[in-house]
């Protein structure tokens, strides 16, 4: 073998993980791409003004603004969509550098891998363009403040996810909760922390006050709870319930518990049928009617 050819090689071998990493993102970049004019059997119910639609006001309006003066309405609520994903996988690195003090190559690749490359996480933005990746990043700049001790911008944050989605009015509430018993159990329970609790409090009851406004027209707060916008009616049973319940969190549960398995060993096998569970579900309902 020749010098140069052994140099070439060698530093082929060195760079291998950096290869990976762009290859990672290339796809993620050309999936998403691919699938722009793709939509669910259920996209009408996110895309149209009808009283199905039990998206946020705040949703509602931004997509009522723009199918006015847009024809690619699919294409920019993706967009959307996949900013989303992109930005949780940004904000993942960034937590496991503070964790592990610093972020290498085969850490981001399998990161960026998890985070962009999920199944659940392509049938979500790109199949159903759903806005839940946009408030699980709005959720984790809440935490990352919260562990900043930035109370305020971190009560706005998670907010925004209940204002952009009303299926995220309960997580905030839950994870207020865990940050409320965190301080208190430390001990650093400070007046900025009970501030910024009163002022997140404050601003779920306006989400929930501008969800129930114009109940004529079929929007209520806690409609999606007990509404299932597939069949039209209230949920029959505990078990159709429970279904719906796992499209509605599928996205928060699968991303979630795929974060938490990076530092956690034992929550990697939960983790996975988490994600195999959602995918099988919420894919088989966004694909069925075309195989009809």
């Amino acid at each position: 073998m020749l010098k140069f050819e052994h140099t070439v090689i060698e530093w082929i071998n060195d760079h291998m993980i950096y290869f990976a990493l762009g290859f990672v993102l290339i796809v993620a970049v050309w999936i998403r791409a691919a699938g722009c004019d793709y939509v669910g059997n259920d996209y009408h119910f996110s895309l149209y003004d009808i009283p199905e639609n039990c998206q946020s006001f705040l949703y509602r309006s931004l997509v009522g603004f723009l199918i006015e003066r847009s024809d690619f309405i699919v294409i920019l609520l993706k967009c959307f969509s996949y900013a989303g994903d992109f930005a949780v996988a940004m904000l993942a690195m960034l937590f496991w550098r503070q964790r592990h003090s610093r972020l290498n190559a085969t850490a981001a690749f399998f990161l960026l891998t998890a985070c962009l490359l999920s199944p659940v996480v392509l049938i979500y933005s790109m199949g159903g363009m759903k806005v839940d990746s946009l408030c699980m990043t709005l959720l984790l700049v809440g935490i990352l403040c919260f562990r900043k001790k930035w109370f305020l911008p971190a009560a706005f944050a998670v907010a925004l996810a209940a204002f952009l989605s009303p299926a995220y009015w309960p997580v905030v509430i839950v994870l207020s909760c865990l940050a409320a018993i965190k301080q208190k159990k430390e001990g650093t329970l400070s007046l900025p922390m009970a501030a910024a609790l009163l002022c997140l409090l404050c601003l779920l009851v306006l989400s929930v006050f501008l969800e129930n406004r114009g109940m004529d027209n079929g929007y209520f707060w806690g409609k999606l709870f007990v509404f299932n916008p597939l069949t039209r009616e209230s949920y029959a049973g505990p078990g159709q319930w429970l279904t719906g319940m796992v499209k509605l969190y599928g996205y928060f549960f699968a991303t979630g518990s795929l974060l938490l398995a990076f530092d956690h060993r034992k929550m990697r096998l939960p983790a996975l049928f988490v994600q195999l569970a959602v995918l099988l579900y919420v894919g088989w309902q966004q694909t069925y009617a075309l195989a009809i």
